[in-house]
């Protein structure tokens, strides 16, 4: 059938990426275009389909790095942290939002031209498929009219004009959502994923630890914290935070398809995280993402007290006792006759910083766990050189 129902979409039959020591590099291949991006630059490459003939051009463009790195385990500093509960008194201190800046912006310099190309696909990939579930409709309807009257024996044969137009109607709605299928299959932004061993052996390392991060019996996000007023609240603890319990697993984003499973950081406040060969990718909802370099992160994790009034999680230690009304000294306050004890717990926190505005902290209930994956996360980043550039359609 020469016949196309939608002429005009983009197809994205391959990018591949691949990561290597030297950084991470793109390829993008359609028909006799290829499009490669890489440590050294751009090359376009075009050629005559069965002639042999072929032409290769590199371009130049500014890059951006920063001597960044990403967090760093730090088991011996330790810092107090509030029981969540609510002062006496007015806590004049200014509260200090945990949030990451605005997808718009914290896509690093390097990558912006992944970003467009993954914007541009699911951009495309939207549109296809509404115009799918149109169709679909609309291949019913046809569908139901035609059949209606092929399996009778009056009207297609009174009506042979009235007949043809319903098959007809029902064959066009059934090329239109086969067409739209392959159009949708074929608009992808990533089918194939290259590491060398180099950077495929400390990456599939961290992706085992992160697993077992994922046990932690109790993972928050950190969405704010304030300094306390030891003195009028009547309490050891330096700071108060707002959490919310999270979780982190193994999973994959339907904005690169590739079929292995990449660690997810789920986010009570912002953006998602995703841990991509070469990228992380930052996703805030279906049509607001950010692509940053692991190099462009910065960041710490320290072990914490905590005063746990909520139930100390299964594999957290207990380093010390407390009191609601403390004495600067950390004795009861008597002057209160409902005073209780709260235990003070172990836990790890990790917080996640970029220039460009990156800014997430978690707490996990394991510490040993979190420092097992940031150390292999750390081998991992520093395995590769920074992304001086990644793909263009």
């Amino acid at each position: 059938m020469g016949w196309h129902f939608r002429q005009s979409f983009k197809i994205i039959p391959g990018l591949k990426l691949n990561l290597s020591r030297t950084g991470l590099s793109a390829s993008i291949s359609s028909g006799p275009l290829t499009v490669n991006v890489g440590p050294h630059g751009l090359t376009g490459t075009s050629s005559i389909p069965g002639t042999g003939i072929s032409y290769r051009e590199h371009f130049d463009f500014a890059t951006h790095s920063t001597d960044s790195h990403v967090p760093s385990s730090n088991p011996d500093g330790q810092e107090t942290t509030p029981a969540q509960h609510y002062p006496a008194t007015i806590n004049s201190a200014p509260l200090e939002e945990i949030r990451s800046a605005s997808t718009e912006l914290l896509t690093s310099d390097s990558l912006k031209e992944l970003k467009s190309l993954m914007q541009m696909t699911f951009e495309e990939r939207k549109d296809i498929s509404q115009q799918l579930d149109s169709v679909r409709h609309k291949k019913i309807r046809a569908s139901t009219r035609y059949q209606s009257w092929e399996r009778g024996f009056i009207f297609k044969r009174l009506f042979k004009g009235a007949f043809a137009q319903r098959k007809s109607e029902y064959e066009t709605a059934t090329a239109q959502v086969a067409e739209l299928e392959e159009q949708l299959r074929l608009t992808t932004v990533a089918t194939h994923v290259d590491i060398e061993k180099e950077q495929a052996e400390p990456y599939f390392r961290m992706r085992d630890d992160f697993a077992r991060l994922c046990e932690c019996s109790a993972i928050w996000d950190i969405k704010s914290h304030q300094a306390t007023d030891q003195f009028h609240e009547r309490t050891t603890a330096t700071r108060r935070i707002d959490r919310q319990r999270v979780t982190f697993a193994l999973d994959s984003c339907d904005l690169i398809q590739w079929e292995q499973k990449v660690p997810h950081l789920r986010n009570a406040k912002g953006g998602d995280l995703y841990l991509y060969p070469g990228f992380i990718l930052y996703r805030a909802a279906k049509e607001a993402f950010s692509v940053i370099d692991y190099h462009d992160v910065d960041g710490n994790a320290i072990a914490v007290r905590f005063q746990e009034e909520e139930g100390v999680p299964s594999d957290s230690k207990v380093v010390g006792q407390t009191w609601a009304k403390a004495n600067k000294d950390g004795s009861r306050d008597r002057r209160f006759a409902d005073n209780y004890q709260i235990p003070i717990a172990l836990y790890g926190s990790v917080t996640f910083k970029s220039a460009s505005g990156l800014w997430e902290e978690f707490q996990l209930s394991n510490p040993e766990r979190l420092t097992l994956f940031l150390n292999s996360l750390n081998t991992f980043v520093s395995s590769f050189g920074t992304a001086k550039a990644s793909a263009t359609a």
